[in-house]
């Protein structure tokens, strides 16, 4: 089927997702309204509010009553039951993929750390804050700890082209591994990092990783809400 033989309300979704795939609306600008596209395209009013609500039925834009249609942030959809690494996920996306490390140290492990890693208390651990982007975005902030034991060269990588996730799966796979994931308002510090309001929602993700006979890595995964998505899929076991 030409483009031509398309039904009318179909021509006007195909035209603003084309303005979007390249970027002359980009996320949180505001789509042509009803009348716009009333003028623009010669049809009902009926025509293109289809249009516009399929569209945002598609998770393509949202709508705001009595204030107009937005192009919706582009959510970055990961795994819940994987250990995804995440350049490879916004970069199959098609979109650029950069790593901005706030911090990379040896440091003393907080309690809860070293429980978790099931290390003597007190004991030094090597920690990693950094913000994952996608082009111009900042779409995830990582709060990882790493037993020294499993990966002592942990440190000396450089995390802004290679993700810590590749990483360490480079050095050992992953035997098992342990999610919970959460809800949370971004407090001052993740808001800042993320390049989001205080309070905004947040997704969280906290995974612990077993391999090479111990707990290798613990880390803390933030999202803004708007912006990434978990899903699971269980395929359940043939009787």
């Amino acid at each position: 089927m030409s483009k031509r033989d398309l039904p009318l309300y179909e021509r006007i979704k195909q035209a603003i997702r084309v303005d979007i795939a390249e970027g002359r609306l980009v996320p949180g600008a505001r789509v042509p309204s009803e009348h716009e596209l009333m003028r623009r395209f010669g049809c009902s009013r009926m025509t293109a509010h289809r249009a516009l609500r399929e569209l945002a039925a598609e998770g393509l834009v949202v709508r705001a009553v009595g204030s107009g249609s937005y192009v919706a942030e582009r959510r970055l959809e990961l795994s819940a039951l994987l250990v995804p690494d995440i350049a490879q996920e916004i970069r199959s996306s098609g979109r650029s993929y950069r790593g901005e490390v706030v911090a990379c140290a040896r440091a003393p492990a907080p309690a809860e750390i070293a429980c978790a890693l099931e290390l003597p208390p007190h004991t030094e651990a090597f920690h990693l804050l950094m913000v994952h982007w996608a082009d111009a975005v900042p779409l995830q902030l990582e709060d990882r700890w790493v037993n020294p034991a499993f990966a002592p060269d942990f440190l000396a990588q450089d995390f802004k082209t290679r993700t810590p996730n590749a990483y360490l799966t480079a050095v050992a796979p992953v035997d098992e591994a342990e999610e919970t994931i959460e809800a949370i308002a971004a407090d001052r510090k993740v808001a800042r990092l993320l390049g989001i309001r205080t309070g905004e929602p947040c997704l969280v993700l906290t995974r612990r990783t077993f391999a090479r006979g111990m707990w290798a890595t613990t880390a803390r995964l933030v999202g803004a809400g708007k912006r990434w998505r978990l899903f699971a899929r269980f395929r359940p076991p043939q009787p």
